[in-house]
């Protein structure tokens, strides 16, 4: 850096440059009025309180305080000094700086994560053109083995990090890098002779990026078909922590999948770098990685910003398991910090010995979509694992089950889940009768109203199982519109309405609310009515709320059948889509070549749900 920075550069940079665009790398922003609003970067948050405005670059969180300028925001979100946020500016916008003479005392002052930065850029310019180049061909070659051409390799900016003791250290320093920067970024640790080598050799390299698009550091991979001598290199390598890199914050990918996880609403979590790599060739860009460590609490932090739903695609193994109990038990810890925020954190259970990149090349892109909506919510994963290795044959192995069981159940903080869980998976899990689990989990002080069990039970009304993925958010408030409509405005229904089951709700209390409703004589008959035939006072309750509530959507008279009528085709929809993903299930399990009636039926079902689905879906919504 040649010294200070022009005050004209940083004032104009700072009228020049978009604070959405900015702070959008970090939190979803939306629309509001003339600013834009997002949940908090700088605390957990559940209802958007940060607000940002372009009209002189400012935010400010009505929640916690904080507010600013745009060097402000990304001096706090990334920790650093004035000169490196307008630096750190300046490289995003591709704004160029001036700077002015500066004595060499001040210029050891300044930029100093602007210093590391051009090394780790630097070194990642070196290992791509490292790739391309004679010597690369055994990375190219390994990556088309893989099923990854050069676009998938400039996508994520990889390289190839020659076997060479210091080749890298010596033209970074030859282009006047310093030494010491190179050490402490991590691409150069110091030999017994206090000279420099490579961190990274002989490795297919992945550059890990900050959201803003920074390289903060690298993980390596040996390949197969290097000869690395009597030397035994581990498979992977990560950087070292590093003033820039901490892994227990960074997503591998999340630069090229934060937009894919906004759309989305969801992100796709899995452990390596080539699973991120074919899972966004397949159509998944919204998965991220992370870097050899275990999903934290601020690895949730980062994707609570962008999306709802976090969808882990671990082993099925014991260590898969494990993983996932510390995702569960890191979200949690999230919830309860400050305002809390509760994400909806499911499992994408892979067979023994595959990881998602296989499972991509078995089932293609839409069987791994498929497999991706019916993900498993954590705690009903965590609760089949344990009772598989249960001895259920025995009185004192169930009731050592039971105690495990409900130790895990009692971590689930949603009583409604909670109380489902208990019924679909505890109850018939161990073959016991629900009011026996109700019972035994109040005398644990895990509350779960022993009462609804045992009314449920002796009304003699089969309890539904939830639906294979669980009940979320948006579901829940789609299933809420729904029955708000039956209640407000019955004569808009659709005629598919009368074709909706119990079961084609996820959330217990729309199963309960659907249940009194029928209960009461249907659609249309007084509130009073399905009062009386509601379970107890808490479905009450949610009946009361339903009929006053107010509903922005349908306050059109001219639309408000078409957009009623398209939810319920919605949840319609929903059931016939499981009943397909059933079908291509037992056709993958059919025998193609001597069982060839079975599939030509199977197929026949296929295509008439999926007429069907067509039709629901082409209606008005």
């Amino acid at each position: 850096m040649a010294g200070r920075i022009v005050k004209d550069d940083i004032d104009a940079l700072r009228q020049q440059a978009d604070i959405v665009v900015v702070v959008g790398d970090y939190t979803t922003l939306k629309r509001a009025g003339r600013s834009h609003k997002g949940l908090c970067p700088f605390h957990t948050e559940r209802t958007p309180s940060f607000t940002v405005t372009s009209d002189g670059n400012f935010y400010n969180c009505f929640g916690c305080g904080v507010s600013g300028d745009i060097y402000d925001f990304l001096m706090r979100i990334e920790g650093l000094e004035f000169p490196e946020a307008v630096e750190a500016l300046a490289r995003r916008t591709g704004f160029q700086l001036r700077y002015e003479q500066l004595t060499a005392r001040e210029q050891r002052a300044v930029g100093r994560r602007s210093r590391l930065v051009a090394v780790t850029a630097a070194a990642r310019d070196f290992f791509t053109e490292q790739l391309y180049a004679s010597r690369g061909q055994v990375a190219r070659d390994y990556l088309k083995h893989r099923g990854f051409g050069r676009a998938d390799a400039e996508t994520f900016e990889l390289g190839f990090a020659p076997n060479a003791w210091e080749e890298l250290s010596r033209t970074l320093t030859g282009r006047g890098f310093d030494a010491e920067d190179l050490v402490a970024t991590g691409v150069s640790v110091r030999n017994d002779r206090g000279g420099l080598r490579d961190r990274f050799r002989g490795r297919l390299v992945f550059p890990i990026h900050d959201p803003g698009g920074d390289v903060i550091g690298f993980g390596g991979r040996i390949l197969p078909e290097l000869d690395y001598g009597d030397f035994d290199p581990p498979k992977y390598l990560n950087s070292a922590e590093t003033p820039l890199y901490k892994k227990a914050r960074v997503l591998y990918g999340v630069r090229q999948a934060r937009a894919e996880i906004v759309r989305a609403e969801q992100v796709l979590v899995c452990e390596g770098y080539t699973d991120v790599m074919a899972l966004h060739q397949a159509g998944f860009a919204n998965a991220v990685a992370t870097c050899g460590t275990a999903v934290g609490v601020e690895h949730l932090r980062t994707i609570a910003r962008y999306a709802p739903r976090v969808v882990l695609a671990f082993d099925g193994d014991a260590a898969g398991v494990k993983a996932a109990e510390r995702a569960w038990e890191a979200a949690r810890e999230l919830r309860t910090a400050g305002d809390g925020v509760a994400l909806d954190l499911r499992v994408l259970v892979l067979p023994a010995d595959q990881d998602p990149a296989d499972l991509v090349a078995e089932l293609g892109a839409s069987g791994l979509r498929a497999a991706v909506d019916d993900a498993t919510p954590v705690v009903p994963f965590v609760i089949r694992h344990h009772l598989a290795d249960a001895d259920l044959e025995s009185e004192s192995g169930r009731t050592a089950a039971l105690r495990d069981a409900l130790e895990v159940l009692g971590r689930e903080v949603d009583l409604d889940l909670r109380r489902e869980w208990a019924r679909s998976e505890v109850a018939e899990g161990i073959g016991l009768a629900y009011d026996f689990v109700a019972r035994t989990a109040a005398r644990e002080g895990i509350e779960l109203d022993v009462h609804e069990g045992v009314a449920a039970s002796a009304s003699g009304r089969p309890e539904p199982r939830p639906s294979a993925g669980g009940p979320t958010l948006a579901r829940a408030r789609l299933e809420r519109s729904v029955l708000r409509a039956a209640l407000q405005l019955p004569h808009l229904l659709p005629d598919e309405w009368y074709e909706l089951e119990e079961t084609d709700l996820t959330h217990p209390r729309a199963r309960a609310v659907l249940r009194a409703v029928v209960a009461a004589g249907g659609v249309g008959v007084p509130l009073a009515d399905v009062l009386e035939r509601a379970d107890d006072d808490e479905v009450r309750h949610t009946l009361r709320e339903l009929a006053l509530e107010d509903d922005p959507e349908t306050e059109d008279a001219e639309l408000a059948g078409e957009v009623v009528g398209g939810r319920v085709r919605r949840l319609l929809a929903d059931r016939l889509l499981a009943e397909e993903r059933e079908l291509h299930g037992q056709l993958a399990r059919v025998n193609h070549a001597t069982d060839r009636e079975r599939v030509q039926e199977l197929q026949r079902r296929l295509g008439q749900l999926q007429q069907r689905r067509r039709q629901l879906t082409a209606a008005p919504d």
